[in-house]
């Protein structure tokens, strides 16, 4: 069984693993798998993008010829190297004939498939997690760890630091996508280009537009029951390109750490107190929605909340041309739900 883990993947790009035939990273964050799957194959082949050596093919070609596979995987290199095989949307396709492939599977070449999250036991998932030459990698959301770190190796590499209130705010309005973090990132450090330090005011500046569009005011609309509002911020975000599947992931993780959250509340403290303690922590922007949030909102209501959004969430996988469509009904749906709760538990 190969299950592997992101913190394998310093081991797997330094000394690429001749047992292992293929392997398959899966989750909601769309920039992340794409940013491992790049690493494992340039690691593998020694570039990404050498159309000699790096064959990209997804669910749609392997359906018209499922032996293709087993051709591109089995072909030796004209240019000499290791060649792989990077495989876009795997879906049923894929799975057929990746299936075919691993009991005979020879050569040096890596094959390294993108996936959206898939649950544990799901045949893809399975197939590679049980395979003796094979791996999986799941991609679960950014944690305020990784945000940081990402932070600091961006703008370290151009040589700046940032503030603590800084990195905090950018902490709260970026991981949702990998790539966008990314990109959001170097876009503040091309502002600050001559500058030593990120302060507050440039974050607020050059991201502004990210904040206005943030995943957190949608986030806080839906739950502070504003639906008109949630409205307006969701029909934003997608119009900037922001994936539907991000936004259900993150409203997947906001109802979790509500929950946590809500479970303080037994303790005697009010929502306030334990907006205040929270870690990591809060930004303080967000805090007093936070404390109505957490007012407003009980146990038994959030349990039904989480239900609807992993609803939501499973569907944006199996009907990917609906995903919008699914998202926009789930946050209105959630939003409305919360407009209706009037009996606050503490202020």
């Amino acid at each position: 069984m190969s299950i592997l883990r992101p913190n394998d993947l310093v081991k797997l790009t330094a000394s690429p693993q001749s047992e292992l035939k293929a392997i398959l990273i899966h989750g909601n964050d769309e920039g992340r798998v794409r940013e491992i799957a790049k690493q494992l194959v340039t690691a593998h082949a020694g570039t990404h993008d050498d159309p000699f050596n790096v064959v990209q093919l997804d669910d749609s070609a392997l359906k018209e010829d499922p032996a293709r596979l087993a051709d591109e995987a089995q072909a030796i290199s004209l240019m000499g190297g290791n060649r792989a095989v990077w495989i876009k949307s795997a879906g049923t396709a894929f799975t057929s004939a990746i299936k075919s492939y691993l009991g005979s599977a020879s050569g040096d070449a890596l094959i390294v498939a993108e996936s959206s999250a898939l649950r544990k036991g799901q045949g893809l998932r399975e197939l590679f997690e049980k395979a003796k030459n094979a791996g999986a990698i799941a991609c679960y959301e950014d944690s305020a760890q990784d945000i940081s770190s990402i932070i600091t190796e961006v703008l370290s590499a151009n040589d700046l630091g940032i503030t603590n209130d800084a990195r905090l705010y950018l902490s709260q309005i970026l991981g949702a996508d990998r790539a966008l973090s990314r990109s959001e990132l170097h876009k503040l450090a091309l502002y600050c280009a001559g500058k030593s330090t990120v302060e507050l005011q440039d974050v607020e500046a050059i991201c502004g537009d990210a904040s206005a569009l943030s995943l957190d005011e949608l986030i806080d609309s839906m739950f502070e029951g504003k639906p008109s509002h949630a409205d307006q911020k969701l029909d934003r975000l997608m119009s900037s390109g922001t994936p539907a599947q991000s936004i259900i992931s993150a409203a997947n993780q906001h109802v979790l750490r509500m929950q946590h959250l809500t479970a303080e509340l037994s303790t005697g403290r009010t929502a306030k107190q334990v907006v205040d303690a929270a870690r990591p922590p809060i930004f303080w922007k967000r805090k007093e929605s936070l404390a109505r949030q957490l007012s407003a909102w009980k146990p038994a209501d959030l349990k039904t909340a989480l239900a609807n959004v992993r609803d939501a969430e499973l569907q944006t996988r199996q009907f990917p041309a609906l995903a919008n469509a699914i998202v926009h009904r789930a946050v209105l749906s959630l939003a409305s739900r919360a407009g209706r709760f009037n009996r606050p538990r503490r202020a």
